[in-house]
């Protein structure tokens, strides 16, 4: 007969809980600011096909088309674009002014396999439009 402490047994069990709560942990996406080097980082590579990303997009990344329309009436948003495999184009708020006053948080569904591109852009209502696409190349993300 095998005996063990129970002090080892709550040790597995609570690295088998963790194990399992971090290969579940949702997926995200960080584009940082100018300030942290502007640099994009994905917290896996491949994105796990069949859940959803969170994006965490800095908006100092994009500062061109700014302007309120009263004290706190942002007359600006910041839409995240993206496509997979070069597919139709879908959208996500990311910051600025929304129709609602409670915007979903800015994320994707990994539906589709293979490559997702995304890219983000500034507009406001004066007709300013500003990019952050990786210089046309948009910025891409392997989903498996």
């Amino acid at each position: 007969m095998l005996k063990h402490s129970s002090r080892w047994l709550v040790a597995t069990a609570a690295l088998l809980v963790g194990t399992v709560a971090s290969s579940q942990s949702t997926p995200t996406i960080t584009f940082q600011s100018p300030s942290q080097g502007w640099n994009v980082v994905a917290s896996s590579n491949p994105l796990p096909f069949g859940q959803t990303v969170t994006i965490n997009y800095s908006a100092d990344r994009l500062t061109q088309c700014r302007g309120n329309i009263t004290a706190t009436t942002p007359g600006w948003s910041i839409f995240g674009q993206y496509s997979f495999n070069g597919g139709p184009v879908q959208s996500f708020w990311v910051a600025g002014g929304y129709p609602t006053p409670f915007p979903p948080p800015p994320s994707i569904p990994l539906n589709t396999r293979g490559d997702l591109a995304i890219w983000f852009v500034n507009t406001s209502r004066w007709g300013c439009q500003a990019w952050d696409s990786s210089f046309g190349n948009n910025f891409h993300f392997n989903v498996q």
